[in-house]
């Protein structure tokens, strides 16, 4: 299910900031969304997936 809408776009490229910030890989990305939403891209996630992820990666630091 791929998402079209401003806000959608809108968490994609804030989580693809937080991602820089965190250092994390496409793959890092991607083995999370696996584990813990059964979904390998956040294209396939609902807009409140999206939103939780993003939440996620602003609460952790980097390693």
């Amino acid at each position: 299910m791929i998402q079209d809408t401003q806000r959608f776009r809108d968490l994609m490229n804030e989580t693809d900031t937080e991602m820089q910030r965190l250092g994390w890989t496409t793959e890092q990305g991607r083995e999370h969304l696996q584990k813990f939403y059964g979904k390998r891209s956040r294209l396939q996630l609902t807009e409140e997936e999206l939103d939780n992820f993003l939440l996620f990666l602003q609460l952790s630091d980097r390693e």
